[in-house]
């Protein structure tokens, strides 16, 4: 008899990356729950022993725990999330293995051919576009240049050219 899991069920192959991600991450979470426990004991409630009333109290608390308390919690953010990475990156992996390479640059060449397609449909709607939009915009002119010319009004009209013509030195 044969046991292999069917195709429902869960196979997980670790990597050594992944290995190695783990026992970083539960290190990290490990050295975070102790510093939390060890690092922050409870607070005695009241004013320090050694306090006199009107005066300020002692030193200023030692931030030091709170600057390793806030590295520790970064390290396990980024060791947490480096197992997931690794864990998407293995599963594509063990994925991509069962196509062949053939069948994976076919897919590509296709993909890549559909890209250059859809890129020189999307190139020629746009230059239609902007022919229109040149007709729509040489038309507006003509008329407003006629309906200018055709104005009683505006028969003597300020005609300034565009350019100024070179001056003659």
């Amino acid at each position: 008899m044969n046991a292999r899991p069917g195709p429902s069920a869960l196979h997980l192959q670790m990597s050594k990356l992944l290995i190695s991600c783990f026992v970083f991450a539960i290190a990290a979470t490990g050295a975070l729950i102790v510093t939390l426990i060890y690092g922050f004991p409870d607070k005695p409630s009241g004013p320090p022993p050694n306090s006199v009333p009107g005066m300020p109290p002692g030193p200023p608390p030692d931030e030091r725990p709170l600057a390793l308390l806030i590295v520790l919690t970064g390290l396990v953010v980024l060791s947490w999330l480096a197992v997931l990475t690794v864990s998407a990156r293995d599963r594509i992996l063990q994925r991509i293995g069962g196509v062949d390479a053939d069948e994976v640059r076919a897919i590509l060449t296709d993909v890549r051919t559909e890209l250059a397609a859809d890129r020189e449909r999307e190139w020629q709607k746009m230059t239609e576009r902007l022919m229109e939009y040149a007709d729509q915009r040489e038309t507006d002119g003509y008329l407003h240049g006629m309906r200018v010319a055709t104005a009683e009004e505006s028969m003597e009209a300020n005609v300034r050219p565009l350019r100024r013509p070179p001056s003659q030195r």
